[in-house]
């Protein structure tokens, strides 16, 4: 386990890593290239997720779980071309004892849809700026328009933004 040196990850978390027989170290201090796809996945919830003021916690989780499902769902030039969920997919295969037998709180493509709710129903969306269109192209569930919020606009976003993979959208 590599993590950099937050103070989230706790004795605690080294004591929890040692029980589960797993290796914990620390990136050195101010070098997040070390950690450069974590970084960069972090970066891209604090352009496109934290720019969206919601009303509560569980919202902002539903949010968070949507990008992450969409991300997921995302061809990674990083990856060959694969996604992030064939990657862990085609691992799972090659190992299976390292599957969870009974995993929890699964993503899916209902959740790319409540997350377009949650952003929809947000209080205020930040505007992208210049640096941010690119990511807005690439997810655009979270940078819907204001005139979405009108039935026939929203469902235009949808089929406009629905991954291919998850079929026919609701």
């Amino acid at each position: 386990m590599l993590t950099d040196n937050g103070s989230c990850f706790t004795p605690a978390f080294a004591n929890l890593c040692s029980i589960l027989g797993a290796q914990y170290r620390h990136t050195k201090p101010r070098t997040p290239q070390t950690n450069g796809m974590v970084e960069r996945f972090n970066g891209r919830i604090a352009s496109e997720v934290l720019g969206i003021n919601v009303y509560s916690h569980r919202a902002l989780e539903q949010l968070l779980r949507g990008f992450n499902t969409a991300y997921n769902a995302r061809r990674q030039r990083v990856l060959n071309g694969k996604t992030p969920n064939q990657v862990v997919t085609d691992h799972l295969n090659a190992e299976p004892e390292l599957a969870n037998p009974a995993p929890y709180g699964r993503t899916g493509p209902c959740d790319i849809t409540k997350a377009r709710l949650v952003a929809e129903a947000a209080k205020e969306v930040s505007q992208p700026d210049t640096n941010r269109l690119a990511l807005c192209r690439r997810y655009p569930v979270f940078h819907q328009p204001m005139a979405a919020r009108h039935e026939t606009a929203r469902k235009k976003a949808m089929e406009r933004a629905w991954p291919p993979d998850f079929g026919d959208p609701p």
